[in-house]
């Protein structure tokens, strides 16, 4: 009997050593824990692959090379300050505007300033919402205003007036239904850069040039051609503009993120002072 005893609470004090060494078993609380450890390298990793090639050409004083070898200007000032917002890192690439296109056709370039929206680009570009308004007055030679006084673009481009624009610029409905016409399509001079309008303005080679009042105001006084290069009374209206994205290489939601930080900047005053700041130029 006493064997029996011993031999029952042998076994029952066994049984409650196993029982306690199975007791609390925290590797699952563990492997949660290890989960949330893991988790903010996921949202680190998005946020560094924002980085954006953002294509730019000489406009002063909208982008141009600084003397200290940086790119600056109102639209680099603008569009960085809102891809900033969007959490988005630019590295700027300087090209003519032709190749630039031609980048965000193959996705090399994923965005360009300063881009109207049109069925065309639309096939290979993402477009942001508007966020600059842009227009273009008629550049003539000093002295030769006058002959052109109260005359509209069609009538001067019927009377033999050579043009000068640059090359894929979009200057609104007006000129581009002009370059539509034959008879007239000939007296457009296109250049690859828009610096060449002035050098041709000069050398006879057109006679006027289209171009923004910021900027041709900016590159005359910087030129020294305050003497011979006027602006005519004539605007051509533009409309606005947007951001262009490479639909090789940026996505919707990356654009999305543009549009909301736009808005952002709009509402804190943030926009208002950069263009501000360059209203004076």
């Amino acid at each position: 009997m006493i064997r029996k005893l011993t031999y029952c609470l042998v076994t029952i004090l066994s049984m409650l050593v196993i029982s306690c060494g199975e007791a609390p078993k925290p590797e699952k609380k563990e492997k949660a824990v290890a989960k949330q450890e893991t988790a903010p390298p996921k949202v680190e990793s998005v946020l560094s692959k924002c980085q954006l090639n953002m294509g730019w050409d000489p406009w002063e004083p909208y982008q141009y090379l600084s003397p200290d070898n940086k790119v600056r200007g109102l639209e680099i000032e603008l569009v960085g300050a809102i891809a900033q917002e969007a959490g988005c890192e630019l590295k700027f690439v300087q090209k003519s505007w032709m190749n630039l296109l031609n980048g965000i056709r193959n996705g090399s370039i994923d965005l360009l300033g300063g881009a109207t929206k049109t069925v065309a680009r639309e096939q290979f570009a993402r477009f942001s919402d508007y966020y600059r308004h842009e227009s273009f007055i008629l550049y003539v030679r000093s002295g030769e205003s006058e002959k052109y006084k109260n005359k509209s673009l069609k009538q001067l481009l019927e009377e033999g007036f050579r043009l000068g624009v640059t090359q894929d610029y979009i200057y609104g409905d007006q000129v581009t239904q002009l370059q539509d016409i034959p008879e007239l399509a000939s007296k457009f001079t296109s250049v690859p850069t828009t610096e060449v309008n002035y050098y041709n303005l000069i050398q006879n080679n057109i006679d006027g040039f289209l171009e923004d009042p910021f900027v041709a105001a900016y590159t005359i006084r910087r030129k020294g051609l305050q003497e011979q290069i006027i602006a005519h009374p004539l605007e051509i209206h533009s409309g606005d503009v947007s951001i262009m994205f490479s639909k090789n290489s940026v996505n919707e939601e990356t654009v999305a993120a543009f549009n909301d930080a736009l808005k952002r900047l709009k509402e804190s005053g943030a926009y208002k002072k950069i263009l501000d700041k360059y209203s004076h130029h």
